[in-house]
């Protein structure tokens, strides 16, 4: 069982130590992978050309579309309406990183 050694701070256990292990190696392989897959997906963009579709014997396998998407410019935004416009726009979030801590090698 984890311990907290002060307010905030866990020492683990064996068995969550091991978990951190998996949880270590697995983001390696997804990384390994997201680098295979993003090398096919260059190759099959560059196939694709300026068509939408890409078909294989005779049935359509990839789609390639073009989307338009619409965001909010908040740069843009500070740019042009007053400070108490954009104080009543702002909504604060709180949330959790999880991030995994390097250690140095020595």
């Amino acid at each position: 069982m984890s311990v907290e050694i002060e307010k905030g701070v866990v020492d683990f256990d064996n068995n969550t130590a091991a978990w951190l292990e998996n949880y270590k190696n697995a983001l390696a392989k997804i990384k390994e992978w997201q680098e295979v897959a993003d090398v096919a997906r260059a190759h099959i963009e560059q196939s694709l050309g300026d068509a939408e579709v890409g078909m294989y014997q005779n049935r359509p396998v990839v789609r390639w579309s073009f989307i338009e998407t619409r965001r909010f410019d908040v740069k843009r935004a500070k740019e042009i309406l007053p400070a108490q416009v954009l104080d009543t726009l702002e909504v604060i979030s709180n949330s959790r990183r999880f991030s995994i801590v390097e250690q140095d090698n020595e």
